[in-house]
């Protein structure tokens, strides 16, 4: 659950990931959709979406949340971050031990790892990786986040050289010691991103950065490997034989589309996508609602103002920007309604959260103070002011965001602003310069504790090198003390400083995830990228069937298809998938059985492969459902049948289907004259024809 610079799938704006829009697109062909019925003998495939080609596949350099969803499925390391609870849990480390003074860590790792060329993984290649993410000659960021690391900030600037003096030993191969500089209640978690993780040393040295990472010199330890990396265009992952739990990893291939969010809805539509973020404005029909989960995400999207770029070297023109933009009308008018608008940059959820408006940090929309502040700045209505420009990445979502703003500042503050967006990559390069005077990021959890948004999340280059010694020295008590309200206090502080007396920074809201996910996947949710995808499970099953007829029972053993000899002239592919279905309304009840039946022609048949199969005429086949007491609820239980859903009247119907229910072994069976989307249903009231008496 490694997260990072805003990607995450977002309502509206965005986990899969990026912002989504509503456009008609087509998605690229693929030479098998996921949930077309795969050969029997072909690997079980998962597509998803990552938005935009990742930066880096390398742990120690990854900033931003496409790097890292790669990663996480590539590498393990010493522990994890749930993805749902954000909870610490054990990976490639069994168990640890804290010393009395919270100082000193030993981790006992697993002895059972290997990396993907067969060697061991051992304590020695968590120190390499932990070494050589901090390294002198690597970023800031993400190297900073492992300051806790006694001496580890004076090996990264070069004031220790050194290795032995940084606090982490190898004791053996599978005991690791990290000593911290001071303790810190969210150490572990910083131990679960990409730079505390193992690495490979002597492919590394061998290939060299950033060539290491391709296909052909990459070794992993995670479930799985990298087995294609189409830049700009899609990554396969593999599932890797060699990890460790390799038993319990069910989905055997991974594709990873980069596809814009409008493309990548419509190749859900398509059936091309096994999940994709809801674009704005999207008329969901009932099928698709029951499809779509939504919940608040710690993300929070933000501009940003460098104070080396006139005006904004001004604090009264930051504030006057800040307050008059009006967050919940971006929210209402461009982003579909469900984000949160966000005076801080804490998002709920994460420990040290403020909640700007109720507890008074933050600036708010006020158009007249916003006219204020910028007329004491020496521009009133604007007059007088350098030509403005509003940077952002690449991103239809992103450009409708800034045009509503630009609009905003033009009817409060009479000031016309520029929009100029870049690529992904070239904007993430260009924006530690300080030459964009405002512009546009996000950040997403790493680790559960504000430290991660107010120290790690706070890039001081990209504001003009902004430094606040009141700031730094608040941060850098609350990552010391102990006391949970003493931190929070300080936190809160710390907050003011950045968005309301300082006002370098503008919170515009707090993500909130719309991810539309076919019934078949089941899944996790994470506060951003895709989580542990090893974790998740596609109930979808296939199998060939011949001309001589066979079965096929369903992922969860409920449901079993049988199709008599004769009943296909040639070997067909026969597909049962969890689906969603339209409530049935009126007296019937839905009672949770669902699904799909789908078939086409084998790939052993040339110029028919993938097509879709009928039974033949005057044949049918059977289907046997098992349901549970527990779903029955109000529906009269020996009204139970199968039904199929006639898209040319948008209704379920019994029409063609024979169907009789055994009430003891709790069965319902039926015979099928063809391929559908079925659900077992039952009355919930007896309809009776009414009697007439009439005398003569």
């Amino acid at each position: 659950m490694k997260k990072r610079q805003f990607f995450v799938l977002v309502l509206v704006a965005g986990l899969a990931l990026i912002l989504t829009w509503a456009v008609a697109a087509k998605g690229p062909e693929l030479e098998q959709s996921s949930t077309r019925a795969e050969a029997a003998s072909g690997p079980l495939t998962l597509n998803l979406n990552l938005s935009q080609e990742p930066p880096t596949l390398d742990p120690a350099l990854s900033t931003d949340t496409a790097s890292n969803s790669v990663i996480e499925q590539l590498f393990i390391g010493i522990v994890d971050l749930d993805d749902e609870t954000a909870e610490v849990q054990p990976e490639l480390a069994t168990s640890w031990t804290v010393s009395p003074d919270d100082t000193v860590y030993t981790f006992t790792l697993r002895s059972d790892v290997t990396w993907s060329d067969g060697q061991p993984v051992t304590a020695e290649d968590v120190r390499y990786g932990i070494l050589r993410s901090l390294g002198p000659t690597m970023p800031w960021y993400p190297a900073s986040m492992l300051y806790v690391i006694k001496n580890a900030e004076g090996y990264h600037t070069g004031a220790i050289t050194d290795t032995n003096q940084v606090g982490v030993t190898a004791v053996n191969t599978t005991t690791l010691r990290v000593v911290l500089e001071y303790p810190a209640s969210y150490a572990l978690s910083i131990f679960a991103q990409p730079i505390a993780r193992p690495m490979p040393q002597w492919a590394i040295e061998a290939h060299g950065v950033p060539t290491w990472t391709e296909p052909a010199n990459i070794v992993t330890n995670g479930p799985y490997r990298l087995t294609e990396w189409v830049h700009d265009d899609h990554i396969l992952l593999d599932k890797n034989p060699t990890y460790y739990n390799a038993g319990n990893v069910q989905i055997e291939q991974v594709k990873m589309w980069m596809v814009d969010g409008a493309t990548a809805w419509q190749m859900y539509l398509n059936a091309q996508l096994d999940a994709a973020g809801v674009p704005s404005g999207t008329s969901l029909d009932p099928i698709l609602r029951q499809e779509v989960h939504i919940e608040p995400i710690a993300c929070t999207y933000y501009y940003g103002f460098s104070i080396s770029q006139p005006p904004f070297d001004d604090p009264l023109v930051r504030k006057a920007f800040i307050a008059a933009t009006n967050r919940q009308g971006l929210i209402n008018d461009v982003l579909g309604g469900s984000q949160q608008p966000a005076l801080t940059y804490t998002p709920p959820g994460i420990f040290g959260h403020v909640d700007g408006y109720a507890e008074g940090v933050g600036i708010p929309y006020d158009p007249s103070q916003a006219q204020q502040w910028l007329a004491n700045a020496g521009y009133p209505n604007g007059q007088g002011l350098p030509p403005i420009t509003l940077w952002f990445n690449t991103s239809t979502g992103h450009q409708h965001i800034a045009e509503y703003i630009r609009d905003n500042w033009y009817a409060t503050l009479g000031v016309s602003v520029t929009l100029q967006s870049l690529p992904w990559g070239d904007y993430l390069n260009q924006l530690p310069n300080g030459q964009f005077q405002i512009w546009r990021l996000g950040w997403c959890m790493d680790y559960p504790d504000a430290n991660n948004f107010l120290n790690d999340g706070v890039n001081r280059a990209n504001y003009g090198n902004w430094n606040n010694t009141t700031y730094e020295n608040l941060l850098d008590q609350a990552a010391r003390e102990q006391n949970p309200d003493t931190r929070k206090a300080l936190y809160k502080q710390a907050e003011e400083i950045l968005v309301e007396t300082d006002a370098v920074m503008m919170p515009l809201y707090y993500y909130a995830s719309a991810v539309a996910t076919k019934p078949y996947l089941e899944r996790t949710y994470s506060a951003g990228g895709l989580g542990d995808i090893a974790t998740w499970r596609i109930t979808r099953v296939s199998g060939e069937i011949g001309t001589d007829g066979g079965d096929l029972t369903s992922y969860d053993g409920d449901t079993t298809i049988q199709i008599p000899g004769g009943a296909v002239t040639s070997t067909v592919v026969i597909t049962h998938a969890p689906a969603s279905g339209i409530p049935p309304g009126g007296n019937l009840n839905s009672i949770g059985n669902v699904f799909d039946v789908t078939a086409v022609y084998s790939s052993t048949d040339p110029g028919t492969a993938g097509l879709p199969a009928q039974i033949a005429p005057g044949y049918t086949y059977t289907i046997t459902a098992q349901y549970s007491d527990t779903k029955i609820g109000p529906t009269v239980e020996d009204t139970l049948g199968l039904y199929w859903w006639d898209e040319g009247v948008s209704q379920w119907s019994q029409q063609g289907i024979t169907s009789t229910v055994n009430i003891t072994d709790n069965l319902v069976t039926a015979q099928v004259d063809h391929f559908s989307l079925f659900a077992v249903l039952g009355e919930t009231h007896r309809v009776y024809l009414p009697i007439i008496l009439r005398s003569y």
